[in-house]
């Protein structure tokens, strides 16, 4: 571990909390509304069942036997072909977090502020701010996190308290109007985007200390309350039948905020807590693709920008015209990519282990030499 690059827990949580925050707070709730309807804010509780069972194991599993960076350990296991096995769905999940992260921005940001700004001028600029705090490094993203998110925060606690006469919470009866299947549907849906807690694993070498079990399941009950609190928001604000119709469900309770009789449209903060937290996810994933690709060098990583912001542009322009198609694949990206996450947090935790067993094999057998 460089002292140089490395940070403490902290940080490494604020920067999570940011990135996922993003999906589990905005992205995933219209997709969860759209399947669980009035009762789509217990799904979350329901995915707590499924989080302790899956940090207990692969994740707590992997993480306290690592010993060294996650990538060079599948690779000494497996060795660098073998370790593509892992690398390409990974790389595949990682992309498709910083594209989503990107495509969902610039249409949001059409919709509501800048409806006459091409997408290409809004990617370029996002993804140059993102690629900057990737050559910069992950402490960078750390740190710049550490500031960000305590406003985020303050915001959020702004607009669920300005919204209480607003709010009826005889929407959410009768629970479980529709039965089980529903909510079980938009449990998966929020496992979904909770396994995304995996990529500590792919930067705990550069976390000072390593994490709890105790701590991660705390980390994981922060991230089901910012599933939860939206879905209950808009359920109880909007009612759960205009709720479904909604494409932006969270930004959309910032528009109802009013103080007083003269204090109005303060949903410009919006843009602080969208921003904040797209800037961080693209960052952080665009970052761990840098490091799965081995790209190290100055030249290496002026090419890997140059090439990632040339591409996710075009990508970004050719996909935001044709915004019905990609919001229909939405709901079955989130499935694809929890399916690989667990995949690969799986066989990641399968190569953990034997790599210690390895270890512990070897060191007898250097002792009897010895």
């Amino acid at each position: 571990m460089n002292s140089k690059s490395s940070f403490g827990r902290l940080p490494a949580v604020f920067m999570l909390i940011l990135s996922v925050g993003l999906v589990n707070h905005v992205l995933i709730v219209p997709v969860i509304l759209n399947v669980a309807g009035r009762d789509s804010w217990l799904s979350p509780l329901l995915t707590c069942l499924i989080g302790i069972l899956w940090i207990s194991f692969p994740l707590y599993g992997t993480l306290k036997r690592l010993k060294e960076p996650f990538w060079t350990m599948v690779e000494r296991k497996l060795g660098r072909a073998g370790a593509w096995l892992i690398k390409l769905p990974m790389l595949i999940i990682l992309l498709g977090i910083a594209f989503t992260a990107l495509i969902d921005s610039i249409s949001w940001s059409q919709t509501t502020y800048l409806p006459y700004t091409p997408s290409y001028a809004l990617a370029l600029a996002l993804l140059g701010v993102s690629l900057f705090a990737v050559k910069k490094g992950l402490r960078t993203i750390a740190f710049t996190s550490g500031i960000l998110l305590p406003f985020v925060v303050i915001l959020g606690d702004f607009v669920m308290s300005a919204n209480m006469p607003h709010k009826d919470y005889d929407y959410l009866k009768p629970f479980l109007e529709n039965g089980y299947s529903p909510v079980v549907s938009g449990a998966l849906l929020a496992a979904c985007s909770m396994v995304e807690i995996f990529v500590l694993v792919l930067y705990q070498h550069h976390i000072k200390k390593k994490f709890t079990y105790w701590q991660l399941i705390l980390l994981m009950f922060i991230l089901v309350l910012l599933s939860m609190g939206p879905l209950m928001g808009a359920i109880v604000q909007f009612g759960p039948t205009e709720a479904t119709k909604m494409r932006y469900p969270a930004y959309s309770q910032w528009r109802l905020v009013q103080i007083g009789k003269y204090v109005e449209h303060l949903d410009f903060f919006a843009i602080y807590q969208w921003l904040s937290g797209s800037m961080v996810r693209i960052a952080l994933s665009l970052y761990l693709v840098k490091e799965l690709l081995g790209v190290r060098k100055p030249k290496g990583m002026a090419v890997y920008g140059w090439v990632t912001l040339a591409v996710l542009t075009v990508l970004a322009q050719i996909v935001t015209n044709h915004m019905i198609s990609y919001r229909a694949l939405m709901s079955v990206y989130f499935y694809v990519s929890g399916a690989l996450i667990l995949i690969v947090s799986l066989a990641g935790w399968l190569a953990a282990v034997l790599s210690l067993r390895d270890r512990t094999e070897r060191i007898p057998v250097l002792k009897e030499e010895g």
